[in-house]
């Protein structure tokens, strides 16, 4: 789970549930989902299997606008303030740039017994219309 894809669910209107039966249409395996504003304009953002990305930026490819990222990603032992040690990097690493933490996006897999996290920074722009 080192790459992020990313992409508003809307052909017209935004519908999540045919947006992910293309993925699973695909056979493309979620590993950690997240988002906001998902069926008013906002993006739905996923990671998937390790080697999936281009199966799944191909099936998304025909009617949505798919982008593939890569985010800052962590490894945390599960115990209190792993979160807050990643989002301090994330925030130093931002430190003199237009960028800001957008979302996070935490997965259930582990590697090498660490609960992997992914934070996406982006410019900030104007909030999505409710």
């Amino acid at each position: 789970m080192h790459l992020q894809i990313r992409a508003v669910p809307a052909k017209s209107p935004p519908n999540l549930a045919e947006f992910l039966q293309v993925l699973a249409d695909a056979k493309i395996n979620l590993v950690a989902a997240g988002g906001g504003y998902v069926e008013s304009g906002g993006e739905f953002v996923f990671a998937v299997e390790d080697g999936q990305e281009d199966a799944a930026m191909a099936a998304l490819s025909l009617d949505y606008q798919p982008r593939l990222v890569r985010p800052k990603r962590c490894l945390l032992d599960d115990e209190p303030g792993q979160l807050l040690s990643c989002i301090t990097d994330a925030m130093a690493e931002n430190a003199g740039s237009k960028r800001v933490i957008k979302d996070i996006l935490v997965g259930a897999e582990k590697e090498d017994g660490k609960v992997i996290v992914q934070v996406w920074s982006e410019e900030p722009g104007p909030p999505p219309a409710s």
